[in-house]
């Protein structure tokens, strides 16, 4: 009897140290995808100055999207398979166009936490190599306004990037708010990720691209006027 006890032992330890071995793989594997964007991703591609043309008319409201072009940005796009990784909403028009979004690093100073930038800041090179505006069409004016002022007295509000079970607040997520705030009509599709430093449940910019919205510019020219 001991030595079936024994045995039955050994081979727990055995199942044990197998599945702890997989995990251990497995986060190895994670982390060397992850090292791959690192290293291989960092790449220049020219400095090009994006603008806005002058016919195109911003409201309250719109959001923003950006291609992002440091490491992290494309770290983002590859996961989400999207071309953008930060997203925005216009909080002003005049006298300048300003964008409230949450990041972590657009201004050093200021890091982590929810700001009010110049699209010109906004779409700078060293930040964005693409960018482009939608209007949510499911929206009238009044509730744009509405999600525009939401936005903006979110002003230093923490960042904190996690899973949706825990609390998280990020670029995409303030926008999800600012029109919770004015609807609960409004589900976009969470990507779930199974990764050594990413788990769970996550609101990446390409699902607001999937709901009806109005492109209304982009720089690469992909997205031409429409209402999805």
């Amino acid at each position: 009897m001991l030595k079936l006890f024994g045995q039955k032992m050994e081979i727990g330890k055995l199942a044990f140290n197998q599945m702890i071995l997989s995990k251990k793989r497995k986060i190895l594997l994670n982390l060397s995808i992850f090292l791959f964007f690192m290293v291989f991703l960092r790449q220049d591609s020219g400095i090009e100055f994006l603008k806005l043309p002058n016919h195109i008319q911003l409201q309250q409201g719109d959001w923003v999207f950006r291609s992002g072009v440091d490491v992290d940005s494309r770290f983002i796009q590859h996961l989400s398979q999207s071309e953008f990784s930060h997203i925005g909403i216009v909080v002003a028009i005049e006298p300048n166009i300003l964008i409230a979004h949450a990041t972590t690093d657009d201004d050093p100073k200021q890091p982590n936490q929810v700001l009010i930038t110049q699209l010109d800041d906004f779409i700078a090179p060293s930040r964005a190599k693409n960018f482009a505006v939608a209007r949510p069409a499911f929206l009238n004016t009044q509730q744009r306004i509405q999600t525009a002022l939401y936005a903006s007295q979110q002003v230093g509000k923490p960042f904190i990037l996690d899973d949706k079970a825990e609390p998280h607040f990020y670029c995409t997520t303030l926008i999800l708010n600012a029109i919770h705030s004015q609807t609960n009509d409004f589900n976009p599709k969470w990507q779930y990720l199974d990764m050594a430093v990413f788990q769970g449940y996550y609101l990446f910019p390409q699902a607001l691209t999937q709901e009806k919205i109005q492109w209304i510019y982009d720089s690469s020219h992909k997205n031409t006027p429409f209402i999805k």
